[in-house]
Parts: structure tokens; sequence; C-alpha cells
């Protein structure tokens, strides 16, 4: 009995062992060829949105404010092409990440079953889910970090900063094997309100009211309700739930010297991780409460458009 109880557990260590190795090789030269291929992917759906838009097969009529700010006419009419492509180029990765994520995270659960429910399995343990949703989060982050800075509603230095953090924290989890449990939560999950939230920024800036479908206008409120919901489930109440977690598995990775025995040298990306997860989690809130301001200012009638 004690001798099937001592093999039993040492096959056990040895599964939590091998599911924190590193495969060999860096896992970002692993991915350059899925990531280029993303990268692309989002420039093409830019391009084949933007140019329907500037020339008028497309219809969109932008909001008087944001021709204000930053005019495009063709012929004589403003267009706001870039604002209209980039939520399609930003929103294909936004449903990449949100869907995969809620799959991983709640459906098929490969988060939680495919590596050791231990500390030490949910911040070095390998996932391909994991490891793939760390390469669209990098692509998706980079890629809008850098059309964000050429779109004057997108760069301002909050949102820039945010897409060079999120962008920092993906290629270090998917080059050393971090946390692919938590990023999957992070980096996918909590992207799930932002499918809705595509839909949202494209009323902003092209409002219903300008519209000639009025289906558009009934699709965006349900999308805006969803949206402030699934906000506050998984960016608010989620996010800090799953980072109270995140902070006792480092606890205890870092004060027994696991860190540095499975990847020397690199507890400085672990303390990164958990800077990261303070500084967004405290956006999440703030963005939540201007979110709770507009919802205030359409209940009293200040938000509605003359």
């Amino acid at each position: 009995m004690c001798l099937r109880a001592a093999i039993t557990g040492t096959m056990v260590a040895e599964k939590k062992d091998a599911s924190a190795e590193m495969p060999p090789g860096g896992g970002f030269s692993r991915r350059r060829s899925s990531i280029a291929a993303f990268l692309l992917l989002q420039t093409v759906v830019f391009a084949a949105t933007y140019y329907p838009q500037k020339i008028g097969l497309i219809k969109f009529r932008p909001a008087d404010t944001y021709c204000e700010r930053h005019n495009d006419e063709t012929d004589g009419k403003c267009t706001r092409a870039d604002l209209f492509a980039f939520q399609f180029a930003a929103g294909l990765m936004l449903f990449y990440l949100g869907l995969v994520g809620f799959n991983s995270w709640h459906i098929s659960r490969s988060a939680h079953t495919k590596i050791p429910a231990t500390p030490q399995g949910r911040i070095f343990g390998y996932l391909k889910e994991g490891e793939d949703m760390n390469a669209a989060i990098f692509c998706f982050q980079f890629w809008d970090l850098v059309a964000s800075s050429l779109i004057p509603e997108h760069s301002s230095f909050v949102f820039l900063a945010h897409h060079a953090m999120a962008t920092l924290s993906s290629y270090l989890s998917l080059e050393y094997q971090f946390v692919h449990h938590y990023a999957i939560f992070f980096g996918g999950l909590s992207e799930f309100s932002s499918i809705f939230l595509v839909f949202c920024d494209l009323e902003v800036f092209f409002p219903a009211h300008m519209q000639e479908d009025s289906f558009y206008g009934k699709f965006i409120f349900g999308c805006q309700v969803i949206f402030a919901i699934t906000f506050f489930m998984y960016r608010v109440v989620g996010w800090w739930y799953v980072s109270v977690q995140l902070w006792k598995d480092a606890y205890y990775v870092l004060s027994r010297g696991i860190v540095e025995k499975l990847r020397p040298g690199k507890s400085y990306v672990l303390f990164m991780f958990l800077a990261a997860d303070v500084i967004l989690g405290t956006l999440q809130v703030f963005w939540f409460y201007q979110i709770l301001l507009k919802v205030q200012e359409v209940l009293s009638g200040d938000g509605v458009d003359e």
C-alpha cells in the first residue's frame, strides 16, 4: 500500500515537472510563421474595408465631430475610412481571442484540465491553446499599437501604453512559457466583451440615426447591453477574482525558488506580469466607471442625439 502510494506520488511529481518544461527553442521563434500570417491578415482586412468606404462603395456616414477632427473628404464627402476599417481589422482578432478564450475556459475547459491544478502547473504549464493565444494576442496588440498611433481617436497615451504593455506581456509569455493558463483568461476570455464593443464603437463613429438601415440601431443597442454585462463579469469581477489566484500562485513559486529552478534568470518576467496585472486591472475598473457614466447619461436622456 505504501509502495503504491510512493510510486503514484512520484508519477504525479514527474507529470508536474514535465508540464512545466519548455519545448526546445523559444516560443516566439516557433510561431513566427503564424504571427506573420496574422499580421498580414489584419492588414488585408483593413485594406479590404478601407477602400470601399473611401470611394463610396460602402456608405457609412461618420458623425460630424469626427470629420471636424480629421476630414478625409472624397468627392466632397467625409468618409473616415480609417476609423471604419480599423473596427473590422481589430474586430477580427477580438472575435478570435474572445471565442477561443471562452471555449478554452468554459466549454472544453482545456485551460484547467490540460495542466496540473497546482501553482507550478498554472504558472509554468504548457498549453497549446495558451501558446496559440499568446501568438494571437501579440499580433493583435502589436498591430493595434502601430495602427492606433496613426489614428487620432485611438492614439491617446493610455491606449498606446495599454497596447505596448499587452504586446510585451504576450511576447514574454510566449517566448519563456509563462502563465499560459492565465493568458487564456486575461488575453482571451476577457476580450469576450470586446466582441460587442467592436459594434458599440462602430456606432460611436458612425451613429445609428445617421444610417439608412433601421435594424442597425436595434442591433447596436443589443450589443451595448451585452457589452456592459460581459465587461462587468469578465473585466471587473472575473479579472480580480482570477488575479487573486495568480498572486497566490506567484508567491508560492517565488518563495520556494521554483522560478529560478525552472526558468533560471527569468524571475523578472513573473514580476512584470504581476505589475501588468495590477495596472491593467485598475484600468478595467476605471473604464467600467466610464461605462456607468455613459449609461447614466443615456438613461437621463442627456445622451440622446437630437
